[in-house]
């Protein structure tokens, strides 16, 4: 059955991304528009339903096949495109520190600090801090995966069973701030990377690192005390055990510090600082900023794949380059990003007429709308979304429906690009669902965490993300960019 349906989704969207300019005209589109229409909903139906490889690739060669492009600004659109080099070599940076054991090392620093022991609930949140603060620097799968074998020690540890409610709670709340740090920085995030980059391509001038990290890492730090609030008064989990808990039993399997986790360490240190500094030294040496964000934002992190391929220790490279490019990239997201760049280029040409039309409908329901109320729906829909859809179908579809109402001058006084921040953290929060994110079918797969209540909380901390998101996160936004 499941077989049968998949191809039927396979049918309806090749059909539709191939043929869609062939259906007759719908709601004043012209031709051009209903082919880009046809494009845009088969790759989402397939995105959704089917897989983000091969519809991607799909995606880019239907629109080489329209007026607007020719192979070679097609090619260089997506594939080309700086977004997709950054996720590439980011993401084998990244996957070279996780290798080393550095994240095992720093979540088990944050749960054994002394003062944690004053406090169980100083000790939850540690816990909940640990992979907040891992996955603000790489993939929230890594940050959860380190962190949960430490979590199932301390249910060994007090004698926790499976279907007991505390398990269940700390799991959801491991998976919830995993998932919740990819919308404290771009560094190694494709879905808020890939919403600065559908912005980039509309407005022709990019979001810094360092605005969007003001934005995100304050908005991160506010919906991480608001959770821990709902935690202790809605969730109240039973946290007696944890006063009898001996923290030097999570210290065991961590071995010292190697002269490889160090080097690596350093030039990841080097990779991100480069990413950061331009934003940061720029009112004091602008002809230093310039340099450095004249490299453009992948090519720190090819520099740091050198490195890491050129330094040795003990007669072996800190990277296996082949190994980092074939466990360590996400090529799915990869060829996702590079599909997205050019299909949100697509949607908003004047020729296809698709914003002018969207625009135009929504105008008399939100017209009045005033912005921030307007920023709250947005925001709102795209948490919504994401928790039952992927998060990087999710934040293309939520882009390409609000952004073009601000463009198009049917939302007015909406800052477009805290907008897309708003748009691009909301979809990173998923955790209510298992097919949400890949961590979330992990965290439903080990037994601990029951469906029912990862729905039920994980929607609330959701949800209470994309109010702080709209509230606090977007008028921080608007105030940098």
């Amino acid at each position: 059955m499941r077989d049968a349906k998949k191809l039927v989704f396979t049918a309806a969207g090749v059909l539709l991304v191939l043929f869609g300019g062939y259906l007759p005209p719908l709601f004043g589109l012209n031709a051009l528009g209903m082919q880009v229409a046809g494009i845009f909903l088969g790759t989402i139906l397939l995105w959704m339903f089917v897989s983000v490889t091969w519809p991607s690739l799909l995606c880019i060669v239907a629109l080489i096949l329209t007026p607007l492009y020719t192979y070679s600004s097609a090619l260089s659109g997506s594939m080309g495109g700086w977004i997709t080099s950054f996720v590439l070599f980011s993401s084998v940076v990244t996957y070279t520190l996780r290798q080393t054991g550095f994240l095992k090392r720093v979540a088990v620093w944050f749960v054994t600090r002394p003062f944690a022991k004053k406090n169980p609930w100083l000790f939850l949140g540690l816990l909940f801090f640990a992979p907040l603060f891992i996955g603000s620097f790489m993939s929230p799968i890594p940050a959860f995966v380190v962190c949960l074998p430490i979590a199932e020690q301390i249910f060994a540890e007090l004698k926790y069973e499976k279907g007991d409610r505390f398990p269940q709670i700390v799991v959801l709340g491991i998976l919830f701030f995993a998932s919740l740090s990819t919308a404290a920085t771009p560094i190694a995030h494709t879905v808020t990377t890939m919403a600065l980059s559908l912005y980039e391509n509309d407005m022709g001038a990019p979001v810094s690192f360092v605005s969007y990290t003001i934005f995100g890492v304050v908005s991160c730090v506010v919906v991480f005390l608001a959770a821990m609030l709902l935690t202790k008064f809605v969730c109240r989990p039973d946290v007696d055990r944890i006063r009898n808990l001996d923290s030097s039993v999570l210290t065991r399997e961590v071995a010292p510090m190697t002269r490889q986790e160090g080097y690596t360490l350093a030039v990841f240190l080097v990779v991100v600082a480069m990413w950061l500094l331009p934003g940061i030294i720029k009112p004091v040496l602008p002809g230093a900023a310039s340099a450095i964000s004249g490299l453009g934002t992948p090519t720190p992190a090819i520099i740091g794949a050198v490195v890491l391929c050129i330094l040795h220790v003990d007669g072996k490279p800190l990277m296996n380059f082949n190994e980092a490019m074939t466990k360590g990239v996400p090529w799915g997201a990869v060829f996702m990003v590079a599909a997205t760049s050019i299909l949100g280029s697509a949607l908003t040409n004047e020729e296809a007429g698709i914003t002018a039309l969207v625009s135009g409908a929504l105008a008399p329901v939100i017209g009045n709308m005033p912005p921030i109320v307007f920023v709250l729906f947005i925001s709102l829909f795209t948490v919504i979304i994401t928790n039952f859809a992927s998060n990087t179908v999710t934040v293309t579809l939520m882009y390409s429906i609000s952004l073009p109402l601000v463009y198009g001058g049917a939302i007015a006084g909406v800052n477009p690009a805290a907008l897309t921040c708003v748009i691009g953290a909301g979809a990173c929060v998923a955790c209510a669902t298992p097919p949400s994110t890949a961590h979330a079918a992990i965290a439903a797969g080990t037994g601990w965490l029951k469906t029912d209540t990862m729905l039920k909380y994980g929607l609330l901390w959701s949800v209470t993300a994309a109010v702080l998101f709209a509230v606090v996160g977007y008028p921080i936004g608007a105030m940098f960019m």
